[in-house]
């Protein structure tokens, strides 16, 4: 691991030390969206780990660009939902900033990545733990891959996200086979 990777993540155990992601603690998230994001290399390892930091934490951006540059922190900044109200009206914002990036450009590249990424591992622990947060995925998913898809971006993770929604979707047209039915 070189030395970024491991201040980033360091700094980020720091700073969502007091965080709970369901009953683990944050870091956990943090690692899953990295263990994710690994294929794409260490600047999206990196931004993995901070992909949160802005949002959950009183970090500011221009932290981040001195200590990982700031391509790192452009794309940490394009990821983190905008200050709303609701959930509703910071995904709304979100998608529309994240819809017009350009993935030629390096941070938006990688926020595209790192997001695909972040809601690949919130599927599949909302999946396993959370039924009620995966229905809320679920209810996003068509607007949060209108705005995030890229043809040729991470298709393989694209995959593996519709395939778990799509499965969530069949469960809850049949009743009889609940998705992860075991879990209470």
């Amino acid at each position: 691991m070189s030395n970024r990777l491991e201040k980033a993540r360091e700094w980020a155990r720091v700073r969502h030390a007091l965080q709970r992601y369901g009953a683990q603690p944050y870091r956990c998230h943090l690692d899953h969206v990295e263990r994710i994001a690994a294929p794409f290399g260490e600047q999206a390892r990196i931004v993995a780990q901070l992909h949160d930091i802005l949002e959950d934490t009183a970090t500011r951006v221009d932290e981040i660009s001195a200590l990982f540059g700031p391509t790192v922190a452009r794309a940490v900044m394009l990821v983190t939902d905008p200050r709303r109200p609701s959930r509703e009206e910071r995904k709304r914002a979100l998608n529309q900033r994240l819809i017009a990036l350009d993935p030629s450009d390096e941070a938006a590249w990688l926020a595209l990545v790192v997001k695909t990424c972040d809601r690949l591992a919130n599927v599949i622990a909302s999946s396993e733990h959370s039924p009620p947060r995966f229905l809320q995925y679920q209810r996003e998913h068509g607007g949060f891959r209108v705005a995030v898809y890229r043809r040729g971006l991470c298709d393989h993770l694209w995959r593996e996200l519709d395939g778990l929604i799509d499965a969530g979707q069949q469960a809850d047209r049949h009743p009889d086979h609940q998705l992860h039915a075991s879990i209470s």
